[in-house]
């Protein structure tokens, strides 16, 4: 019970301390206040589920709307064309499962919903510019929310039927990516007992998200963003004890981090987490909507710090779909440190306030290796950019709170060019206070880290002829040539990761 009491007492406590106020719960997550470091309450589980779930620190409505987001996901898999075909799978695969098994594996869960009190019909999430991503299943879902429904009264429509071979497909893309999720992270690491059951209910969440939502389906890289949330959530999971000594407000908070039902909890918080952040609609949904995000981040990038914009694109022509897409659709997993601690700081962050911050952030980072952006040649921005430099000392939970708040600074200034280009000065002044730079008639320049300025003067008027051309540099024109070369393989590269 140590778990248990220690689990209800920082939620009671954090519930107190914020008097059950949620804006000033979510106030206190983006200004940094309540994080692992600052506070011995904290709790991540309470974040998430109060944002994406309960919506609510009252805890006697906690009850009902988890067991309202809970029975829609148990619906959903036990539908017909939800159901995972593990046993369509290769018989010596890790995860084949006979037909007779994945019925039985769901009675237990059955018989423990259908003890939860009848529900009301409930609106389901709908993603901007997508369809509903349940819109397939509402008259399904709703019908089976019913106390009087029945599998025989609830037919199939015939546009949710799907080929068993392109369902296959799915599921086998859906294993490839999980058994490669997160390498070095013991938690999935095969010595892990309960690595195998946990990486089923992944499989499971995906395939079943990705049914709901055939316009985006399944795309490489969201598996890795529903792994990190997983495991932070899972970490704090419990077996809640059949013992008569828990009271039934306790009981309550404890029903939120009850591991029996974590994976229908994290097919709800997946899905508004993947539609609030705009990731499903504006990075995975189509090329033509990345492709505007991309030129939404570029025009902001020239009105922050010109000289950035001016060095890659346009005298590098290093075009930013080229490492960008990694950014948005990963949500900067890979380049805010290697535990991914810092990772989910900031996601934490971003479902608690504005969620559109994403390409600020980006620039804020771009702005922090300025001096080594605007003195590289193209391969090596382009490696620096593919691999973010990750500093110890610089990548802190505090680094992480000022870079979010220079983001939402430059959000709310998003429409005013000027405060844009003071906000960029400032920030430049924080991240790069020993840069001096002097721009030259021909548009070269020079920067260094010494504090002391370098600057070029413009050749004066002369009247001598000019000298004649130079005999080309056979080193430089093969220098140029592998750059084509490079710039050609990494855009069809790009163009391949945002087909569908």
């Amino acid at each position: 019970m140590i778990k248990e009491n220690e689990i209800i007492s920082k939620v009671l406590l954090t519930i107190a301390q914020y008097k059950g106020n949620v804006s000033s719960f979510k106030n206190a997550i983006c200004e940094g206040e309540y994080t692992p470091d600052h506070t011995k309450n904290f709790t991540r589980s309470l974040i998430w589920k109060t944002c994406l779930i309960t919506e609510t620190l009252k805890i006697k409505e906690w009850d009902s709307k988890l067991s309202d987001s809970r029975v829609i996901y148990h619906k959903l898999t036990k539908n017909e064309e939800m159901i995972v075909p593990w046993w369509d799978l290769d018989t010596d695969n890790t995860y084949y499962q006979t037909k007779e098994l994945v019925r039985k594996s769901s009675v237990s869960r059955k018989l423990s919903l259908r003890r939860k009190a009848p529900m009301k019909k409930q609106s389901l999430v709908r993603v901007n510019g997508v369809a509903d991503p349940l819109s397939s299943q509402t008259s399904l879902v709703s019908a089976s929310l019913s106390p009087s429904s029945s599998k025989s009264a609830t037919p199939v429509p015939s546009s949710l039927r799907s080929d068993p071979e392109q369902d296959l497909e799915l599921l086998q893309s859906i294993i490839m990516d999980i058994d490669r999720i997160f390498p070095g992270d013991e938690f999935f690491h095969s010595n892990n007992p309960q690595s195998l059951p946990v990486k089923r209910e992944l499989i499971q969440i995906l395939y079943v998200w990705s049914k709901c939502n055939p316009q985006v389906g399944y795309k490489q890289g969201i598996h890795e963003i529903l792994g990190l949330i997983y495991i932070n959530l899972y970490n704090e999971s419990i077996h809640i004890p059949s013992t008569n000594t828990i009271s039934t407000d306790d009981l309550k908070i404890l029903s939120l981090y009850d591991i029996r039902y974590l994976s229908h909890d994290m097919f709800t918080i997946f899905n508004k987490f993947m539609i609030q952040t705009g990731i499903a609609s504006r990075f995975y949904e189509n090329e033509s909507v990345l492709w505007k995000s991309i030129e939404e981040f570029n025009i902001n990038l020239m009105k922050v710090d010109q000289l950035i914009h001016y060095n890659l694109i346009t005298k590098l022509k290093l075009e930013s779909q080229l490492w960008i897409i990694r950014y948005l659709r990963l949500l900067l997993l890979r380049e805010l440190g290697n535990d991914h601690s810092l990772t989910i700081l900031l996601w934490d962050k971003l479902i608690s306030s504005i969620p559109d911050l994403i390409i600020f952030i980006i620039i804020i980072l771009l702005i922090q290796i300025k001096t080594d952006l605007i003195t590289c040649d193209f391969s090596e921005s382009l490696s620096l950019l593919l691999h973010y430099p990750i500093s110890e000392k610089q990548f802190c939970a505090s680094h992480i709170n000022n870079m979010f708040k220079y983001a939402v600074k430059l959000y709310e200034k998003r429409d005013q060019d000027l405060k844009l280009y003071e906000l960029g000065l400032k920030l430049n002044s924080k991240y790069n206070p020993n840069l001096k730079i002097q721009m030259s008639y021909n548009g070269t320049s020079q920067s260094r880290k010494s504090g002391e300025s370098i600057g070029f003067s413009s050749p004066s008027p002369s009247l001598s002829p000019a000298p004649s051309a130079p005999n080309p540099d056979p080193r430089a024109e093969k220098m140029a040539f592998e750059k084509y070369r490079l710039e050609m393989r990494l855009k069809k590269k790009a163009q391949s990761l945002m087909r569908p």
